[in-house]
């Protein structure tokens, strides 16, 4: 670790598992002050209890009033927002042919909305302040127009990629820097539903010979997070074993 996270107040959402209990686990080890966030309050209980953190605070990151909250919050308790990982999100693997609108609608609205909202509140307490900064997770699905994902979420993560360039444009001017992060097939959360054919031909098309981690996902997201990083912004790092090589 390089003790440049130490301190910092980093809020991460979908916390409850996944790369967004990865990176907690990663920043609080290094001394940062983390809030966990996640919709799902029994499940941020059991995170918090296994990883720490200063804060647990459920929200819906769907809601503007719930990302509003959050930051508020944690201004409130910790005196300020250093970091925002946004890691929320929901994976969806429907064949194009039997997508229906409702489930179209809930993944834009937790990808795209979610993510919109969440780092809206987040610039609206950095930019005064002239510093902070914000991690998005995209995906190799956003890259490549899927690989085993769905329509739907393969449109809402290069949604977010988009999204990440054009909020990186705004916050930079302030001092504020806003990153996204592309993992690849990761052996965690998303990717323990792909169907074991489908992770065969996805390992084997990996020049690396294997999945990731979460914790290889996290390591990229803390080293955005830190100073480090101080002159990357508006970036795509991409953490897929070689899937995709631009």
């Amino acid at each position: 670790m390089t003790g440049r996270r130490d301190g910092k107040v980093v809020v991460v959402t979908g916390a409850a598992g996944g790369i967004g209990l990865a990176c907690c686990r990663l920043f609080v080890a290094d001394g940062a002050r983390v809030v966990l966030s996640d919709i799902d309050a029994a499940a941020l209980e059991r995170a918090r209890a296994e990883v720490g953190g200063t804060l647990a605070v459920a929200a819906d990151v769907t809601s503007e009033a719930g990302a509003a909250a959050l930051v508020a919050r944690t201004v409130e308790e910790l005196g300020c927002l250093d970091a925002l990982v946004a890691a929320a999100g929901l994976y969806q693997g429907t064949p194009v042919d039997a997508i229906e609108t409702e489930e179209w609608d809930r993944i834009q609205a937790v990808n795209v909305r979610g993510t919109f909202v969440t780092v809206q509140a987040a610039l609206r307490e950095m930019v005064p302040r002239r510093r902070g900064t914000v991690v998005t997770l995209g995906s190799i699905a956003g890259q490549l127009g899927g690989v085993q994902s769905g329509a739907g979420y393969v449109t809402s993560k290069a949604a977010v990629i988009g999204m990440t360039k054009a909020l990186a444009r705004y916050a930079g001017p302030h001092g504020v820097r806003v990153n996204c992060v592309n993992p690849g097939f990761i052996e965690s959360g998303m990717g323990l539903g792909m169907a074991p054919d489908d992770r065969e031909r996805t390992i084997a098309a990996t020049p690396l010979g294997r999945a990731g981690t979460a914790e290889e996902v996290a390591e990229a997201v803390a080293w955005l997070v830190s100073d480090a990083s101080s002159f990357v912004t508006g970036a795509q790092l991409d953490v897929n074993g070689g899937l995709l090589m631009a």
